[in-house]
Parts: C-alpha cells; structure tokens; sequence
C-alpha cells in the first residue's frame, strides 16, 4: 500500500502552449501507429454539474481518469472517471475501490462528448 497520502494539490498547471505540445505530440503518435484522423478518441468533455457530484463524494480529494475501451461505440478508447480518496482509493463499490460501499448508479462518470466531433470549434 502506498504511504504517501494524496492532498488534492497534486498535478501541475502547464501553459496551452506545453499543452498543445502534449496533444501534437500525442496526434503524431497516432499517426505513426497508422490511425487515420477522426477515427480515434482525441479528447472528451464532461460538465462541471457531473464532475461536482464525483468530488462531492465523501472522503474525495480528487479525481482518477481511467481509459476503458467501449465496444459498439464508434469511438471505443474513452475516460471513466471516479473520485479518489487521500489514501490513494477509488471510492466506488468495485473491486479497486471501497467494496463495503453500497452499490449505486453513480460511482463512476462516462459518456462525455468525445472529439474529433464534438471539439473545440
């Protein structure tokens, strides 16, 4: 088990510029795996109402994005995000969360709008 407590604070705030750098960067892997553009999942949005709920989760003190391939979907690599605890832990009821939680509807959040189609215009 990790013993390094998770505060809220990590990550680190980067300029768009580094950021665009990151998505090229990201866009030109892509190709050279041969994936031609608007076909793979670039990014994807999920409204701060949504996102709120997670965090509103007792014990949060961040959030975790996971990628999950979805199938029957055109865009199959998409984010399912869950609210962590300081200790590190998934608070949902799954096996890499808490499991004396109850189970509900609402332990993870998927289905945001997915670019290339739904992008930054």
């Amino acid at each position: 088990m990790n013993a390094k407590k998770f505060t809220g604070e990590e990550g680190t705030l980067i300029s768009s510029s580094k950021a665009a750098t990151f998505t090229k960067s990201f866009r030109e892997k892509k190709e050279k795996e041969h994936k031609k553009p608007n076909t793979y999942t670039e990014a994807q949005f999920f409204g701060n109402s949504k996102l709120k709920k997670l965090m509103e989760k007792e014990g949060c003190v961040g959030l975790r994005f996971y990628f999950g391939a979805f199938t029957g979907t055109e865009f199959e690599d998409q984010l399912v995000v869950v609210a962590v605890d300081a200790d590190g832990k998934d608070l949902t009821s799954t096996r890499i969360g808490l499991k004396d939680m109850p189970l509900g509807d609402d332990d993870a959040l998927v289905g945001g709008p997915v670019c290339p189609h739904e992008c930054n215009p």
